[in-house]
Order: structure tokens, then C-alpha cells, then sequence
């Protein structure tokens, strides 16, 4: 039998209302199968009614642009410093023939994030290398959209070049990008970023910058990296300034918003050993990721209704049940994966078009082609 609470939370949900923070961390404790139960189905109730039952995906690329990086967080196995071995740094070549390979094998979007290297400056400039990487792209393929540079890259290129948020935002806006990449975000609780990640933004100037963006009319997507050191209560923290970020963005009429939420767990294999030791596993335990999507969606899904799994962090096999979970969405081809990979993720790095299908038509739910903001696409799509 359900705890009165539980079932009166989830009632409370399926009558529209918002949870509470309380109610939250509430349901992401539940350890009875029962419980777990409802909150499943409860969660894949509130995703047909809020997004439907066919399951969207996009055919994207992801270009790593360089793992060179000065920062030094305790998760990552991707950054490294100039002259160790594995370090690259692509040029504007690789990139153009990474880009030129993404649109001939019919990519809408492509997704462009890289390590924060110092030396990527042209006359002085960090923000001039930045643009240059968006001319590059769009030179050649106006029609590609550019979902590109996260918030602690904005922050970068303005503090190296003593320049605001704004200035930085508006640039890249006029020069190209289309959206902005909610990463970084990690936990936003700074007792968990000090820990995980003292050296990036903290979690007012994470927010700081994602809602100047939605001023200035570019949409982000938001994430969260879970499964580590932090706690239910701050992992609900997480999704509550998150969800008033997103009414912000609403009520204010703000020209962007937030287009999805996407859960990251964990990836310990090659994470530095203080981390592993005090995590205590490799690899995200699927359990877990799939009651925080069924939570994620009750408590965010009359906000943000497009919610996405990571086949790379939980296998296509994870990403497939978290379908039944709350999720509408499966994610992107990605073509190329660097920084989750370099963690010691086995998902793989690189998804056929057919293979997501496959995997959704597994659960007898239709599929759909879409773009980087849902819209649809004319292509692919079951009957």
C-alpha cells in the first residue's frame, strides 16, 4: 500500500499543480518498489499528456573543438594540458570537414562546446576565435543550426576579454548561434561545485548567464550531472531554479526559454581517483537515473515538456526504458562523442538513425525526426 504522502503527492501532480521542493525530495527517496511503481507511472501519464506519445530525435553532430582546458574539475577525464599526450586542438579545417560530413549525412543541427584553452585568441581577442569557429560553420552552412558554447565558456571569453556577459551572448547570437548548450551546470549548489568543480561559474552566474540568453532571444537546453556526492535535497534544488528560471523566461515573455531537460549520470571509470574513491563505482547505476527522470518530468513538465536520456552516459538499452520513465525524447545521432567516452562511458559514441528508431519502435511507441527547438522535420517518421 502507498504511503498516504507519496500517493497524494502524485495526485496532487496529476491534478496539474507543482510540486513542492519538499514533495520532491519526498519521491527521489522512495526506496519501496510500490512507491517506485507509481512514480513511474505517474510520470509516464504526465509525458503523454504533456508531450505526447510519439518519441522525437535529432540527427546532429557534436565537434569537441579542443580538450585543452586551464580548469581542473574532479569529474573529467576529457581536459588536458597543452603538450600532454592525447591533447588536440582542431583547426579551422577539421572543423570545416567535420561540418561538411555532419550536413552530407543529413544533420540539422550541430553541437559545438570545447575546453577552455588560453591560447584560443585571434589578435588578443578570445571572442574573435569564438566567432571565427561560427563563421567557419555557417560560412558554409547557413542553414545548419549552431547549438553552441555553454555558460562557462560566455563567462570565459568575457573575463579574458573584460567584456560583459551580454556583449559576449549578442555576438555570438548575430554571428550565428542559435541556442546555447545548458552545460556546465553540473549541480547548481555551490556546496556541491566546490567540491566537484571549484575553479567554474558558480551557480548565480550559471543562471546569471542562461536567463540573459533567454533575454536576448537565444534558447538553451538545461542538464543536470547526477550520481556522485550530491543529495536528494540538492539534486530537487537543482530542478527547483531550474523550473523558476523557466517561468522567468515565461511570464516575462523573454524571447528564449529552455527546450528541454536532460539528465547526465555520472561517469566515474576515468575520473581522477579522489572522485572514484569517494563515489565508489565506474559506472551510473540505471536504478537511479530512471526514478530521477520519473521525478524530473513530474516536477518540471508543465514548465520544460521535452525531457532526454543520455544513451551515451546509460547505453541505448537505459535510454530506451527511461522512454517509459517520463522521457519524450531519445536524443541525437552525435556522430562523434569525446568527453563522456574519455570518462569511460560505454554507450558508444556515435548512433544510426535507424538504430534510434529501432529502439523506440521496441516499446510500440512512434517516432519522429525533429529539429533542435522540436519542431518537425519532413523525413523520417513511423505510421
Amino acid at each position: 500500500m502507498l504511503s498516504k504522502s507519496v500517493d497524494s503527492i502524485l495526485n496532487h501532480a496529476l491534478l496539474g499543480y507543482d510540486l513542492s521542493p519538499a514533495d520532491g525530495v519526498i519521491l527521489l527517496k522512495q526506496s519501496d518498489p510500490q512507491a517506485i511503481a507509481a512514480i513511474r507511472t505517474t510520470a509516464d501519464h504526465m509525458r503523454h499528456s504533456q508531450a505526447g506519445d510519439t518519441v522525437t530525435y535529432v540527427i546532429n553532430r557534436n565537434i569537441n573543438f579542443t580538450n585543452i582546458c586551464e580548469q581542473h574539475c574532479s569529474f573529467c577525464a576529457f581536459r588536458r594540458d597543452d603538450g600532454d599526450a592525447g591533447a588536440y586542438w582542431l583547426d579551422w579545417s577539421q572543423i570545416l570537414e567535420k561540418s561538411t560530413d555532419a550536413v552530407h549525412r543529413g544533420a540539422t543541427e550541430i553541437c559545438m562546446q570545447g575546453g577552455l584553452n588560453p591560447q584560443a585568441q585571434i589578435n588578443g581577442k578570445s571572442l574573435y576565435y569564438y566567432l571565427k569557429l561560427v563563421e567557419t560553420i555557417k560560412g558554409g552552412f547557413p542553414q545548419i543550426h549552431l547549438h553552441a558554447f555553454s555558460p562557462q565558456e560566455v563567462q570565459f571569453i568575457a573575463r579574458v576579454d573584460g567584456i560583459e556577459y551580454a556583449d559576449v551572448i549578442a555576438a555570438l547570437r548575430d554571428a550565428g548561434v542559435d541556442s546555447m548548450p545548458g552545460t556546465a551546470a553540473e549541480v547548481l549548489d555551490d556546496q556541491v561545485r566546490r567540491i566537484l568543480c571549484p575553479e567554474k561559474i558558480n551557480t548565480e552566474t550559471w543562471l546569471k548567464i542562461v536567463s540573459t540568453a533567454h533575454q536576448l532571444g537565444l534558447p538553451t537546453t538545461s542538464t543536470i550531472l547526477s550520481g556522485h556526492i550530491e543529495t536528494p535535497e540538492q539534486i530537487i534544488g537543482h530542478l527547483e531554479k531550474l523550473r523558476s528560471l523557466q517561468k522567468t523566461a515565461i511570464n516575462q515573455e523573454y524571447p528564449g526559454s529552455i527546450t528541454e531537460f536532460i539528465i547526465l549520470p555520472f561517469v566515474g571509470k576515468e575520473a581522477p581517483k579522489s572522485l572514484r574513491r569517494r563515489v565508489g563505482r565506474d559506472q551510473p547505476v540505471l536504478h537511479d537515473a530512471l526514478l530521477l527522470t520519473a521525478v524530473a518530468r513530474i516536477y518540471l513538465g508543465n514548465w520544460i515538456p521535452n525531457h532526454q536520456p543520455s544513451w551515451v552516459k546509460v547505453g541505448l538499452n537505459g535510454a530506451t526504458q527511461a522512454l517509459t520513465w517520463g522521457c519524450n525524447d531519445i536524443g541525437g545521432t552525435l556522430m562523434e562523442e569525446h568527453i563522456t567516452t574519455m570518462a569511460g562511458a560505454v554507450g558508444g559514441t556515435c548512433m544510426e538513425v535507424e538504430t534510434l528508431q529501432s529502439a523506440i519502435a521496441s516499446i510500440g511507441r512512434p517516432y519522429q525526426q525533429r529539429d533542435t527547438l522540436y519542431h518537425r522535420v519532413i523525413g523520417y517518421q513511423s505510421l
